[in-house]
């Protein structure tokens, strides 16, 4: 059994949260039931629990502050959440499994499948202290969690230089010219890069804006990186790459 703690300061998502978990995740066993980030610290130091499920947003102390305030992590961790754009975006790119309020009892069961692989393999730490590192950076500081045959490779978002689609993978190249080939579409990689750094410049090409050194008009268009590398502009995206670049 996978000892667990609920911590969330509203008492029915506890309460219905424990009953999916009771109803559809028989090897995963409550141990605790805490309702502020408080307790849920108190819980996690006394019972030691191989799984918690935790709420972002609780009132004076929210679920990333109380994992900060932790001596070690040494658990896997599902966050439970309302919407939110930035923290689903957060979770992504530090590949830290999550659930949105309401929960669907399917989502659950996957997301626990997946904390219990993480357990057996004692990995999924590191993607907790990157996501706590990642949301106190600025966008261009922060570290992409790259899927890789033995994990993830936690890479610089500002040291990619640009991602090409490879059928339904996709190729990432660093601007130190090493690459990974990633079992994940464009799309998926381009949704977890700032839109702010990175733009698609071809149906098959998201780049690194501030990379580009020079547009160039002839031959269809292209953009030259500061590699030197030279990458072909779509008709569909030069003004959205020119506006990008300040030259419209």
């Amino acid at each position: 059994m996978i000892s667990s703690i609920i911590i969330d300061d509203e008492q029915h998502c506890i309460d219905s949260l424990a009953t999916d978990i009771a109803k559809h995740c028989v090897n995963v066993e409550i141990v605790a039931k805490c309702n502020s980030a408080k307790e849920g610290i108190l819980a996690i130091r006394k019972l030691r629990p191989r799984l918690i499920f935790l709420d972002v947003e609780m009132p004076w102390v929210n679920g990333f502050e109380m994992l900060e305030m932790l001596e070690h992590i040494d658990f896997s961790t599902i966050f439970t959440t309302a919407y939110d754009k930035f923290a689903a975006k957060a979770f992504r790119i530090s590949a830290v499994d999550y659930l949105l309020k309401p929960i669907d009892p399917a989502e659950l069961k996957v997301a626990v499948q997946k904390a219990e692989q993480k357990i057996l393999s004692s990995s999924g730490v590191s993607n907790i202290q990157n996501l706590l590192q990642n949301i106190r950076q600025p966008s261009h500081e922060q570290k992409i969690a790259l899927p890789n045959r033995d994990g993830y490779e936690f890479a610089q978002v500002n040291a990619i230089l640009y991602c090409s689609a490879d059928g339904a993978y996709t190729r990432v190249v660093f601007s130190d010219k090493h690459t990974l080939l990633i079992s994940r579409t464009l799309g998926d990689i381009e949704e977890m890069l700032p839109p702010e750094i990175f733009i698609r410049v071809h149906h098959s090409t998201v780049v690194n804006v501030n990379a580009v050194t020079h547009y160039i008009r002839t031959d269809g268009g292209y953009v030259v990186m500061n590699t030197g590398e030279k990458l072909m502009v779509s008709k569909a995206r030069k003004e959205f790459l020119l506006e990008k670049l300040g030259l419209r």
